[in-house]
């Protein structure tokens, strides 16, 4: 990989995709073209797009690592929310993810930006991950399966949050609004590479039945976990099937202790935690909000390796 300075034709080739300073070359052959400019002093920030014929190779990673090397303050990165592809590259290089700046980026939509930092003396990539990727994609136990939630799935969990019931066990208890629905999603994958939160759809056959979710608390290796599913699926062992699963994979990649909460009525979602090995901890008294506008205590469970 050579990194050098953009020449008059090479800029002009890449300009109308970035404003380039910089050539990405792969031998003699051009790959893709870095932008580094001076954000504030002491401050550059730094822009990647590579020919899509030469996408899929490692060719963003390599160039902005190469860019670390070389580096002697701090680098920035910025990607829209939803760009899953640019905030691998940042980990992938050794960035840390800072934080989101909502309704940052440029267009009339106004998406989130996430805001990635390099500093000398940071290890070099990648960078550690506590959720990594799915092997294959998917969890899967004969015809159930768990896949990460994305945008194409809004109109399933539109439906399936909006039902009265789930509603009123839900910390968010308002109906939702397709927009609002559709947001979540297109933050999904950047929570997933970030290791806030693993949101996933259960699926029976394929065919959409419900919701999963592992919200990971860092600095004690804790998870808690929590779900809900269709009425046509209820009362099959789907369920339990799915928190097994997702457990398992929560254990295999280092969480040492999960936790989910059931409101003290919620007999059903009682069972479906104690058939998947959990057991029942404490009560926290008036924890939650009711539907009636009164509070809840609220049962937890948990399951150790």
């Amino acid at each position: 990989m050579i990194i050098r300075t953009a020449t008059v034709e090479e800029a002009a080739r890449l300009t109308p995709y970035l404003p380039v300073t910089h050539a990405v070359l792969d031998g003699d052959r051009l790959v893709g073209g870095l932008s580094l400019i001076e954000a504030r002093p002491g401050v550059r920030e730094l822009s990647i797009w590579v020919i899509p014929e030469e996408r899929r190779r490692g060719v963003a990673s390599k160039a902005v690592r190469t860019m670390t090397e070389q580096a002697d303050g701090r680098l920035e990165m910025v990607t829209d929310v939803a760009d899953a592809v640019s905030q691998r590259v940042a980990l992938n290089a050794g960035f840390t993810r800072e934080a989101v700046r909502r309704n940052s980026g440029p267009g009339g939509g106004r998406p989130d930006d996430v805001v990635w930092a390099w500093l000398p003396g940071d290890p070099p990539g990648p960078a550690p991950r506590p959720f990594p990727d799915l092997r294959g994609g998917e969890l899967r136990d004969g015809e159930v399966s768990l896949r990460p939630q994305g945008p194409a799935d809004v109109d399933d969990l539109l439906a399936l949050m909006n039902l009265p019931d789930v509603r009123a066990r839900a910390t968010v208890k308002h109906v939702r609004t397709r927009a609002e629905v559709a947001r979540r999603l297109e933050h999904a994958a950047s929570e997933w590479l970030a290791g806030n939160r693993a949101d996933l759809t259960i699926r029976v056959n394929d065919e959409f039945a419900g919701d999963i979710g592992l919200y990971y608390e860092a600095w004690s290796r804790s998870a808690m976990m929590g779900y809900s599913l269709l009425p046509a699926f209820r009362g099959q062992g789907i369920v339990p099937r799915a928190v097994r699963l997702l457990s398992a994979w929560a254990f295999e990649i280092g969480v040492q202790r999960l936790a989910a909460g059931t409101a003290p009525d919620n007999t059903a979602s009682q069972r479906v935690l104690e058939k998947a090995g959990f057991v029942r901890e404490a009560v926290h008294r008036s924890r939650l909000d009711g539907p009636d506008g009164t509070r809840s205590d609220d049962f937890l469970y948990v399951l150790l390796p």
